[in-house]
């Protein structure tokens, strides 16, 4: 069955609200990729960062990881959805599942640093903060959720299977309402990790350019409450492969990524030519725009509109395939996307000719190819080490 997005929680470098979030997409915003020196072992690197400010509201506790205050600030915006859902259902019947890479490292990294210097961790340290299922278990505190709670960790794919979960979990009448999302914060590990793998950008990244060269790592919360109910946005079908290819290299042909396409949209009962705009992975490294772009010429053809949003987002590891989610369930939303547009693949504007003939969103005027010119289905992928994919379709329900 297909299954209520019913509302939708975000922060990340584009902003701290749907509404800012939707604007500085469709605008083209790169303001959120910084270029960090703390970070980094060695030189400065871009990274997709919230804005210190946002961390000054006053819902934010100071003692909390980055990962929980990133989380509280999403989930903020979903509080007074959620609410009359408890009382009608009961806090038994709300779960939480939560995808993410680094959960609480960010304290642990800081934590060290002290014990370091001084001798001493911070009294408040304790290394469960820095656990998987830690963020997860601190956002059902936040709302007392008794039901399912856990986290599911399979590096960028990791809360795109969070709405698959939940899914599962209404579908097995395990929950009537099912928070799911993916948190991420940055951390030196991930940074540094990336830059080892010789995968990260030299400057702000360029996703299907010429000389696009790698990523820059992200940080974002993107909570959805999914529910029952029939109307609204909804998760009409997604799909999961596993091509085990390499450990972090994807298949060169995208064949994983192409059958989880084709999966999600057999699930969704539609054709690739039917899908108005697809969220591409597009991390700009060389490997992935080039297998990607064949998965999505072989799945939808040359003419649906699609792009990468990580120029503009960095790449959010365990909150991407969430937030890229978000990204459609607020371009299907009039509320913040009257105008029908779809954002631009923002990048240096250099294409690759030797990819595949993909329809590139170039510009923010772009819309919908459907006869009356309104969103009514976007497709989102999300394709992780060890050719973890995920592919989700969404939209409108008529």
């Amino acid at each position: 069955m297909s299954i209520c997005l019913k509302d939708f929680g975000v922060v990340c470098a584009l902003g701290d609200s749907k509404a800012s979030v939707a604007a500085g997409l469709l605008t083209g915003s790169r303001d959120g990729l910084v270029l960090d020196s703390e970070l980094p072992n060695a030189e400065p690197q871009y990274v997709g960062r919230v804005a210190d400010s946002t961390f000054d509201k006053t819902i934010v506790d100071k003692k909390q990881t980055r990962n929980d205050q990133l989380g509280q600030l999403a989930y903020s915006q979903i509080a007074d959805t959620l609410t009359p859902l408890i009382a009608e259902f009961g806090q038994q019947r709300i779960a939480v599942v939560i995808g993410t890479s680094t959960s609480g490292i960010e304290y642990g990294e800081q934590a060290l640093k002290q014990k370091l210097a001084t001798g001493e961790y911070p009294d408040n340290y304790h290394y469960r903060m820095q656990e998987m299922g830690t963020t997860a278990q601190f956002i059902a505190d936040l709302c007392q959720a008794k039901g399912p709670v856990y986290s599911i960790s399979t590096a960028c794919s990791s809360s795109g299977k969070a709405l698959v979960s939940a899914q599962a979990l209404l579908d097995a009448d395990l929950a009537d309402v099912v928070i799911a999302g993916g948190v991420d914060s940055l951390a030196k590990l991930t940074v540094n990790g990336f830059k080892a793998l010789a995968s990260t950008a030299t400057a702000q990244n360029n996703p299907f350019a010429a000389n696009r060269d790698g990523i820059n790592i992200g940080e974002a919360a993107a909570l959805f409450i999914v529910t029952k109910e029939q109307g609204g946005i909804q998760l009409l079908g997604a799909a999961e492969t596993s091509d085990a290819h390499h450990l972090s290299a994807p298949h060169p042909e995208g064949e994983g990524a192409l059958r989880a396409m084709r999966m999600a949209l057999a699930e969704a009962n539609l054709q690739g030519e039917q899908i108005d705009y697809v969220n591409l992975h597009g991390t700009g490294t060389p490997k992935n725009d080039d297998m990607e772009a064949k998965a999505m010429f072989n799945a939808c053809g040359r003419d649906v509109l699609c792009g990468s949003t990580k120029g503009m987002t960095g790449h959010t590891l365990g909150a991407a395939g969430a937030l890229e989610a978000g990204i459609c369930w607020l371009l299907l939303q009039d509320e913040y996307n009257p105008l029908n547009n779809v954002p631009a693949n923002v990048s240096d504007g250099e294409v690759d000719s030797s990819l595949a003939q993909i329809n590139l969103a170039s510009r923010n005027d772009d819309i919908a190819n459907n006869a009356n010119n309104k969103l009514q289905t976007c497709m989102s992928n999300s394709f992780a080490f060890g050719g973890n994919n995920i592919s989700l379709v969404i939209g409108r329900q008529q």
